[in-house]
């Protein structure tokens, strides 16, 4: 009996030992995944060999089902990276993890992009920290996203791990995944200064820049950079006026021509004239106040200019305003303080004229002109006085055909004098008013886009309550009335903002581009949904037809980082080309790669062909 009782015993004994240093595979929940750690110890050749100081090492081995996939950590394109947050005790600081390549596969979903995945059991790398003495206990989170070739679905993963050391642990270096632990080191390597800008918090500063502080653009046009507050002053007063011409401006035409015809409708030459003033006074005043909260809002934050166009409900508020304003001018109802109407009612027309300054400015800001990117590259890097300065010389500058005919308010007279015929005119200006809010739809994430149209629905139906109310609030029925027109459109606008899945899309990424550095001619495409000035560019320089010929000319790579939404790799590298706002070129060289060649703002097909060239010189 004693025979058979001790190497059971033994037996036993050795299982128990040995959970510190495997965990079995554990199933979670309904989800296609199975996960296990494993703990190992790095010798000192191994410790050499990778480049880690630490001495022991932890392994979590995903594995997705058959036929499932997931992502990896740099997914290269369509996909949501894996991601894996460990730590030792709570408040510590995050452990690193060291992420494989994954392997190269055509996605699902797009035969024309291909994508790194994970597949079958991969291991993800978690080193302890260098004087981290055993025992320990990792607690993690684990996202992912797991794929068959028709569905995919999101996961999310609490694990925990516990490392005795007992028995010793195995060495890493003999593993079979050791090759994929010294390539996951060597490709977070390249990019772990700049993952650290990748927090929220911290994105594109320029304390973030990491490695691309030692970049010197080369700029096509060096005379419109600028280097002083003089210089800046100056060329932010031509670039506030250039932005009423700019395609920016377009949508905001019909605000201008309704300011323009509201002041022809008094009898009196001094009393008009007094009315042209104080009517245009207040516009300027109303552009100059949103200018101030700009240089507020950009002098304690990291935001670039139109970067509030990244913010949905932004967006979507101005959509409904808009939308509100075309059906005040239909005659659907009438708005108590924004009101474009030219029949001179309003009971408060220096408010009408602010708010209609404010919100003309408002709708320009997604667009930059010449002279304007040197001029915010500067400026938005220096303290918040600077900036306040030159901020209001651009609104200055934006202002100042409104502060021209407060001088010389003869230049109205131009303006015919209102009649029945402005009724047609309203119209007209209803249905620019539209188009506007066509131009925002446009904007925003293509999940909203239905959503927000039931929004614009509801609008249409509050402000029909609204007018049916009748004006002022003197009765419970119009009180009531229009406190559920608020209410609705209050509601509706809740609904469309709630978070939900998104498809994530990433064209640029930083693996991507330093991966190309020094070997090949790269040019990356900073653009955005929400600037209306690099849509111009994309359609009339950017056309496939010209960049396919530059690629067979020079051997040319294009890569296109989207700033539709917060992208702090994309914006990282903005700020070190010596920029905060876009449309931005920048053409890496194969023999120089930390000489790009940029241009900013409007550019001719002309100059984009000389940067090219310029940029692929031997």
């Amino acid at each position: 009996m004693r025979k058979i009782f001790r190497p059971l015993l033994a037996v036993l004994l050795l299982l128990g030992l040995s959970i510190s240093a495997a965990q079995a595979q554990e199933r979670h929940g309904d989800s296609p995944l199975s996960t296990g750690w494993e703990a190992f110890s790095l010798g000192p050749e191994a410790r050499a060999q990778s480049g880690l100081a630490s001495a022991h090492l932890a392994v979590l081995f995903i594995e997705p089902d058959a036929g499932w996939y997931t992502y990896a950590q740099n997914p290269g394109g369509f996909g949501k990276p894996t991601r894996l947050a460990a730590r030792l005790a709570p408040g510590t600081p995050p452990l690193t993890v060291y992420y494989p390549p994954g392997t190269r596969k055509q996605d699902a979903f797009d035969p024309g992009v291909t994508v790194n995945a994970y597949l079958g059991r991969t291991p993800l790398f978690v080193p302890l920290p260098e004087n981290a003495a055993l025992p320990q206990t990792i607690t993690a989170s684990l996202e992912l996203l797991l794929c068959t070739r028709d569905k995919c679905l999101p996961a999310q993963v609490d694990l925990r791990f516990a490392i005795t050391g007992k028995p010793a642990l195995p060495e890493a270096s003999g593993q079979p995944w050791w090759p994929a632990l010294l390539a996951a080191v060597k490709l977070q390597g390249q990019t772990q200064t700049l993952a650290a800008a990748s927090a929220p918090a911290a994105a594109a500063s320029p304390a973030d820049v990491g490695q691309w502080k030692g970049l010197k653009p080369r700029y096509l046009q060096p005379g419109l950079e600028v280097g002083g507050l003089t210089k800046a002053i100056l060329l932010g007063l031509v670039a506030g006026f250039i932005l009423n011409f700019m395609p920016c401006a377009l949508p905001i035409i019909s605000i201008k021509l309704s300011s323009l015809l509201a002041c022809g409708g008094t009898t009196t030459e001094t009393r008009r004239r007094t009315k042209i003033r104080e009517h245009f006074f207040f516009l300027a005043l109303g552009a100059l106040a949103y200018f101030m909260f700009l240089a507020a809002l950009f002098g304690f934050t990291d935001l670039a200019w139109g970067q509030l166009f990244q913010q949905p409900g932004v967006v979507l508020a101005l959509a409904v305003i808009v939308f509100a304003l075309s059906l005040s001018l239909l005659g659907v109802f009438s708005l108590p303080v924004i009101d474009l109407k030219f029949d001179q009612m309003t009971t408060h027309p220096r408010l009408q004229s602010f708010f209609t300054g404010m919100l003309t400015t408002l709708l320009a800001t997604p667009c930059s002109g010449p002279f304007l990117g040197g001029v915010l590259g500067w400026a938005l890097l220096q303290p918040p006085g600077v900036i306040t300065t030159v901020l209001l010389c651009i609104g200055l500058g934006m202002a100042s055909p409104y502060l021209l005919i407060c001088v010389f308010p003869a230049l109205v007279r131009f303006t015919p004098k209102p009649g029945p015929w402005t009724g047609y005119v309203e119209r007209l200006v209803a249905l620019f008013l539209m188009g506007t809010c066509i131009y925002l739809l446009n904007i925003l994430p293509e999940s909203m886009l239905v959503p927000t149209l039931i929004l614009l629905l509801i609008t249409s139906v509050s402000c029909s309550l609204w007018g049916f109310a009748g004006p002022g609030f003197d009765s419970r029925r119009a009180l009531a009335l229009k406190l559920l027109a608020v209410l609705l459109i209050a509601a509706g606008a809740y609904v469309v903002l709630q978070p939900g899945v998104k498809t994530q899309w990433e064209r640029y990424s930083t693996q991507a581009l330093t991966s190309k550095l020094g070997t090949e001619l790269v040019l990356v495409d900073f653009t955005a949904d929400w600037c209306p000035t690099c849509k111009v560019l994309e359609q009339t320089n950017l056309t496939a037809e010209r960049m396919k010929r530059l690629q067979d000319a020079y051997g040319l790579r294009l890569i296109k980082a989207d700033l539709t939404e917060r992208n702090p790799e994309a914006e990282a590298l903005l700020a070190a080309l010596g920029s905060k706002s876009i449309p931005l070129l920048a053409i890496f060289p194969k023999k120089s790669p930390q000489e790009p060649v940029v241009l900013r703002d409007l550019f001719t097909p002309q100059q984009l062909e000389d940067a090219v060239a310029e940029a692929a010189r031997p």
